[in-house]
């Protein structure tokens, strides 16, 4: 990638690969820099930046065992960042559209689908969906796109594994394109922007 990739010597990665925190902060010195400016450019906030930072490479840490020796530790920071970003910003706008007036989460008026469908019977659509799911399936669902949590996250809550997880997702989402069919794009949108 550039020069800072050619500085992170193998017996680095080794040394974190044992749990040495000094390594750990090596890196964060070389590649934190990097690592922030790109959230900051993702989520436009120093604030927010900076705790995705620290939970990269509380990631990065926690996983460190699993690493590959031979891997590009820089792209695997930024793919680490690129799926914490995109948690937080679905999390981000759950919890958004979950303080707004039915009325405010209608971002654009113009489109059809939102003129003919308001934002309460949507929901209340999207709700009776679920409930058609079974129990299991409808958790995980939930713990994914509303809670904003990883497979792996939910795989480890609930004691199953991260295919099975999957499954139920995709699974989920088959039902509720297939029951809402115009609506799905409006409720992906809500749900996943």
């Amino acid at each position: 990638m550039d020069n800072t990739t050619n500085l992170i010597s193998p017996k680095l990665l080794l040394r974190l690969h044992h749990g040495e925190e000094d390594a750990l902060r090596s890196l964060l010195d070389m590649l934190g820099p990097k690592v922030l400016a790109y959230c900051k450019k993702k989520v436009g906030n120093e604030e927010d930046a900076e705790e995705l930072l620290l939970d990269i490479f509380l990631k990065l840490w926690h996983f460190r065992e699993k690493i590959d020796q031979t891997a590009d530790i820089q792209v695997l920071l930024f793919t680490i960042a690129r799926n914490h970003i995109l948690n937080f910003i679905r999390r981000k706008a759950t919890r958004q559209l979950a303080t707004m007036e039915p009325s405010e989460a209608l971002l654009h008026p113009e489109d059809v689908i939102r003129q003919r469908m308001d934002y309460k019977e949507l929901h209340c659509q999207y709700l009776q969906v679920l409930d058609k799911l079974g129990e299991k399936q409808r958790t995980v669902f939930r713990m994914s796109r509303e809670e904003g949590l990883s497979h792996r996250e939910i795989a480890d809550k609930l004691g199953i594994s991260v295919r099975t997880v999957e499954a139920h997702i995709h699974s989920s989402l088959k039902v509720i394109r297939t029951e809402l069919k115009d609506a799905y794009i409006l409720i992906v949108l809500l749900l996943f922007c």
